[in-house]
């Protein structure tokens, strides 16, 4: 649980990913389970949207049942990458599946324009603020937008 609120502590001073704190904290159960999961030795990367990326969320996609849940569960990848690990994987392999914690969800990671690229077409977010946080367990990469599954997209 330290190192899940040293991350919370560190996203909080950083500036710049409120709204995804403010999910992070409100959702008690995914702090508790990330919590755990680090404590049991997994290790977890999270594409951290920017506020303004949040703030364009509607009302519609955040009222369902289990809504923000289901948005955060598919911006944590369960492994460790920072934004090298990350950059050589698509320099060698082109587009990368990562798994999420939203199974059986994967999201892409490209690169496009010189720069990295998360998800497919409208729904896609570039990183820009790269290695927020890395501790060895968890890495937190800030990326512009709210990726969703493309599958979810076309509804």
């Amino acid at each position: 649980m330290k190192q899940v609120k040293d991350f919370i502590h560190t996203l909080l001073h950083y500036g710049g990913n409120n709204e995804m704190v403010d999910i992070l904290v409100n959702l008690t159960s995914l702090a508790t389970e990330m919590g755990w999961l680090v404590s049991e030795g997994y290790v977890l990367t999270v594409l951290a949207p920017n506020d303004e990326a949040m703030a364009k969320l509607t009302t519609d996609q955040l009222s369902e049942l289990g809504a923000p849940e289901q948005i955060i569960y598919y911006h944590i990848i369960p492994e460790y990458q920072t934004e090298q690990s990350m950059h050589n994987a698509m320099r060698r392999f082109g587009k990368v599946w990562y798994d999420t914690l939203r199974l059986p969800h994967k999201v892409v990671a490209q690169e496009a324009d010189g720069f990295m690229k998360f998800g497919q077409g409208d729904g896609s977010a570039y990183l820009f603020d790269p290695n927020v946080y890395t501790d060895g367990r968890i890495s937190m990469q800030g990326i512009d937008g709210v990726l969703f599954p493309l599958e979810e997209e076309t509804k």
